[in-house]
């Protein structure tokens, strides 16, 4: 393989750079990207780990139905979904909101597969190319009270209140509400850096991954 072309199930810029520098760094191969306006199956602003997953899931498949919509067929297709859980602190008993995201890659490519340690069979007993389904998790923070009241208690996305709150435009498509919060020392492409590359593990490792 000399190439890899990626659907994305976003056209948010921070993310299609993320996944960009994700892929690359982990494979050293041009990439090429076309990334597609696709409904997440979920609610706006996803709560908790099961709507934020499956967000993540929709994306990346609704990405790949596109990429062969458009005859322009995906080696991997990805979601990423931006969520928030609701918490109690373990001391004082207080409600706190904390944001995270989920990654979701698909991909079955056999090339990739049988350049492993171990050269596996990617076939079924169908002939069909076996899938692959890497997800991850991303480092979760707690956000600020003035934050979490206007999405508790007037139901607003994060990215909305993120605004209000800093007096900003479209946060969202920008360095997001982590950046703000480390004055620019984690990016919203690095938060989301990480969690991509450990969804890539089972394609680095598809002889522990694919049954």
């Amino acid at each position: 393989m000399t190439h890899i072309r990626i659907a994305v199930g976003t056209t948010n810029p921070c993310k299609v750079d993320a996944v960009k520098i994700a892929f690359e760094s982990t494979f050293d191969l041009p990439i090429t990207i076309d990334a597609y306006n696709v409904e997440s199956g979920v609610s706006d602003q996803p709560f908790g780990d099961e709507e934020t997953r499956i967000g993540a899931y929709n994306r990346a498949r609704a990405a790949l139905k596109e990429s062969i919509s458009a005859c322009k067929r995906a080696d991997f297709s990805v979601g990423l979904e931006g969520g928030v859980h609701v918490g109690k602190h373990p001391i004082d008993g207080s409600q706190e909101l904390w944001c995270m995201a989920y990654m979701c890659i698909l991909g079955s490519n056999s090339e990739l597969c049988l350049s492993s340690k171990d050269p596996i069979s990617t076939y079924d007993s169908n002939g069909e190319v076996k899938e692959l389904c890497g997800e991850a998790k991303s480092a979760s923070f707690k956000l600020p009270s003035s934050i979490v009241k206007l999405v508790l208690e007037e139901n607003m996305e994060l990215g909305h209140a993120d605004d209000a709150v800093f007096q900003r435009v479209n946060s969202k498509h920008g360095q997001g509400t982590v950046g703000m919060l480390t004055s620019g020392k984690i990016t919203r492409a690095l938060y989301y850096d990480h969690a991509l590359k450990q969804a890539l593990i089972p394609f680095l490792w598809p002889e522990h991954y694919i049954e």
